[in-house]
């Protein structure tokens, strides 16, 4: 049985969402504890980070162990996520 060529172009947009998040969720740890967040790699991670998180207007919240929880960054984790599972909802309709 051939491929749908559809599904195979949902299943890679899924899978680059997926690593989006990872790598957004990447930023939130770093960014929860100010000894990562100082370091140079750091620094760049939650800057890019921060360069696509979606601009919801919620000031971020100081933790006990100096960093912050992004809460702009924790919701467009979970949008992309929502994303992801809409489209392996049309991906199994394809």
């Amino acid at each position: 049985m051939p491929a749908n060529p559809l599904r195979t172009v949902i299943t890679v947009v899924m899978d680059v969402l997926v690593v989006f998040a990872v790598g957004l969720c990447a930023g939130l740890v770093v960014k929860f504890f100010e000894a990562t967040a100082v370091t140079e790699w750091g620094v760049a991670l939650v800057r890019v980070a921060e360069a696509v998180s979606l601009p919801l207007g919620i000031e971020d919240i100081p933790t006990p162990y100096g960093g912050y929880f992004d809460v702009e960054l924790a919701g467009t984790v979970v949008a992309v996520l929502l994303i992801e599972w809409m489209l392996s909802v049309a991906r199994r309709q394809a």
